[in-house]
């Protein structure tokens, strides 16, 4: 009988668990990702996505809360491919990243105030994945991140991972948590190669330089995500792709009947440590 007692609660704790982790996740917003019946021209327009349904997602400013934004955000598979639509409002189109401009009086370049606007998605591989880095928990995850300078004229997005630890992690970025202990914060970068190189000048040619030049070539792994943005009328559009499964192990894998954890962030051309976030996300495929 007390075995038998003790089974029955090791089954009741088990099922609350399972109780609890589902009730957990149905207050996540839930995204929807549905079947397309065309595959949509990535050419940065809403007219192949009018008849997907769209969710509006709210955002929120990192350093400062009352400021939010809202992202309209359409998913959809077609054969083999995932694709996204994303559209938000963004008062002006930022196109150039920290460039090189001519000080007369130095008689040299220094590094412009422009920055790119740029939009990350996120998805959860491993670990206890949450949208807020600095919650403490630990994860890897794959990192989509569209930037309107060094990316949007390649066509692409940059593949990269995010990866939080509590151990130490070479070439990392070490965060303080409030309770004293730390953070390890790692951006590696899918094929270890960026999608751009950066070009140093040390004669005027002209008043304004591109710091940021996407390569001719690519290595495997650097162009999965492709992707196009076009800014009009006060808001970007951008649609991305890429296949639901890669066969990387640095990339996410997509299969229909799942769901994946993410999250989203705008930069209207804001630096790394502000910008607008979402809370996680599910995408339910």
């Amino acid at each position: 009988m007390r075995i038998l007692l003790l089974a029955l609660l090791s089954f009741l704790s088990s099922s609350l668990l399972a109780n609890l982790a589902v009730a957990q996740d149905t207050e996540l917003q839930i995204i929807p990702v549905v079947p397309l019946k065309t595959a949509p021209s990535l050419d940065g327009s809403s007219q192949d996505w009018l008849d997907v349904p769209g969710v509006e997602i709210p955002l929120v400013y990192l350093s400062q809360p009352v400021q939010t934004k809202t992202v309209l955000f359409k998913a959809g598979v077609f054969k083999d491919q995932v694709y996204f639509y994303s559209e938000w409002e963004d008062s002006t189109e930022d196109i150039f990243h920290k460039p090189h401009v001519w000080d007369e009086s130095k008689a040299k370049y220094v590094e412009g105030p422009q920055r790119e606007d740029r939009f990350a998605l996120e998805f959860a591989m491993s670990g206890d994945y949450d949208a807020n880095w600095y919650s403490g928990k630990e994860f890897k995850a794959d990192m989509w991140n569209w930037k309107a300078a060094r990316t949007n004229p390649i066509q692409i997005s940059h593949d990269k991972m995010t990866v939080i630890s509590r151990s130490a992690l070479p070439e990392s970025y070490r965060a303080s948590l409030p309770d004293g202990s730390f953070l390890y914060i790692q951006r590696p970068n899918d094929s270890n190669e960026e999608p751009y190189e950066t070009k140093r000048y040390f004669k005027k040619q002209q008043d304004l330089m591109l710091k940021y030049i996407p390569r001719e070539q690519l290595h495997k792994g650097t162009d999965d995500i492709k992707a196009k943005g076009v800014w009009s009328a006060g808001k970007w559009h951008l649609e991305q792709s890429r296949l639901l499964d890669t066969q990387q192990v640095d990339d996410v894998k997509f299969a229909l009947g799942t769901s994946v954890k993410a999250a989203i962030a705008v930069f209207d051309h804001d630096d790394n440590e502000r910008h607008f976030t979402s809370k996680t996300l599910v995408f339910q495929f």
